[in-house]
């Protein structure tokens, strides 16, 4: 705990995981919102990121209220919304068929981009996809035949699986994994933890360094890993996947 004390003086901004971290599902991690408040009475500069793309950051702002956690929309990284920086970047307009759900779709539409139904899924550009609670076998169909047709595979996250109040539930890899296996095309990017992407954009957030920052995170080979590649203090929290 001294160590842990000490990294909190020494450190200026905090990168905080949401699922696991802070909720699991929609119950509250006990003294989560508690911690937020301690960190922000120090002076702490905040970001709030997940890997999952289920939510737009103003319903995760939301969410966070409700819990008693003071987060702003400009405080939240989500891998939908970094999903969207990226393809603005690279195909600003481009025909998109998304498989996830609302929250990718919302942010996709935000910044402009055409989304496709799955009758015109082989017209797409890009086949992008997160988590779906509501995926179907027609989705896979059309997302399949969209990527035959040329179209690249962006996957917001690879997380196979994500803790819920009931316990663990598949990931936005599964529903990656249904079209990797079926087109034998692997995603030309991964924008979720352990990638970088939303580490870069967090830091631009926080206006801060590597050095003088910290990922708080309940997964080894996400959140942990990408602090390491980033250059970040790592904190692992026994609240969610990892224990």
């Amino acid at each position: 705990m001294h160590k842990l004390a000490a990294a909190v003086d020494r450190l200026s901004a905090f990168i905080l995981d949401m699922d696991g971290v802070l909720y699991i599902g929609e119950v509250p991690v006990r003294v989560a919102a508690e911690a937020v408040a301690y960190l922000r009475r120090k002076g702490k500069k905040l970001a709030f990121v997940t890997n999952k793309s289920t939510y737009t950051r103003r319903v995760y702002a939301r969410k966070l209220a409700q819990m008693g956690i003071a987060a702003h929309e400009p405080e939240i990284v989500t891998s939908a919304y970094a999903t969207s920086l990226y393809l603005q970047r690279r195909a600003p307009g481009a025909r998109i068929y998304a498989i996830g759900e609302p929250g990718l779709k919302r942010e996709l539409e935000q910044a402009e981009f055409k989304l496709l139904p799955d009758a015109r899924a082989e017209e797409a550009d890009f086949v992008v996809v997160g988590m779906d609670r509501a995926i179907t076998y027609k989705k896979i169909t059309a997302g399949l035949r969209a990527l035959l047709a040329g179209a690249e595979l962006i996957a917001t996250n690879p997380d196979g699986l994500y803790p819920t109040e009931t316990g663990i539930s598949p990931g936005a890899g599964a529903m990656i994994g249904a079209l990797v296996g079926s087109s034998g095309k692997r995603p030309k990017v991964v924008i979720g933890k352990p990638s970088t992407h939303m580490i870069k954009i967090s830091l631009g957030v926080l206006g801060s360094t590597p050095s003088e920052t910290a990922i708080v995170g309940d997964k080894l080979d996400t959140d942990v890993l990408v602090g390491k590649r980033a250059g970040l203090t790592t904190i692992l929290v026994l609240t969610g996947v990892s224990s």
